[in-house]
């Protein structure tokens, strides 16, 4: 965990060309794996796997390429807003799940850790990631605000292929 949060936070200190993607696999993903080219490229290009399930870990331990831990996203975004307080005011953007969540996140954020200002907030509608229009304004909000970090919650594999297809954009 230390050493992923060390590495964001590596990534946010250097310039935009730099910017990169955390995937975090279950057992659930690591299935989807197998049977999905896209996905699978969407990992190898990832900056950071990180492992989202205990089986995950086990099943690296029992392929003698052991994992050092479990390191969900919804543990590692709180703790990067944690080390803001040492490491420098962060912003974010919010992007996903049901119609008010992403607003509701912000203001908990706002209350939780002052050096962590959400810049912005989305729910895009089911069927987004194949409507052009809806894509472009996705990435219009995101670019005009120009956060250190975006957080997306789509559900897997929607977020992973999403991010994959636009991270450079």
């Amino acid at each position: 965990m230390e050493d992923a949060g060390e590495r964001v936070f590596d990534w946010i200190e250097s310039p935009a060309e730099n910017c990169q993607f955390v995937v975090t696999p279950n057992v659930d993903h690591t299935v989807i794996l197998s049977e999905n080219e896209h996905l699978r490229a969407a990992y190898e290009e990832a900056g950071m796997v990180l492992a989202d399930g205990h089986p995950v870990v086990l099943a690296s331990r029992l392929l003698r390429k052991p994992l050092p831990e479990r390191v969900p996203g919804s543990d590692l975004v709180p703790r990067l807003f944690d080390e803001s307080g040492t490491r420098g005011p962060i912003t974010v953007f919010l992007l996903g799940a049901a119609e008010g969540v992403a607003e509701r996140a912000a203001e908990r954020i706002h209350g939780d850790w002052e050096n962590v200002q959400v810049v912005g907030t989305y729910s895009p509608p089911i069927g987004f990631e194949n409507d052009i229009a809806e894509e472009s304004r996705i990435l219009s909000l995101i670019d005009e605000t120009s956060p250190d970090l975006l957080v997306v919650g789509l559900g897997a594999p929607k977020q992973e292929l999403w991010t994959h297809r636009h991270f450079r954009s």
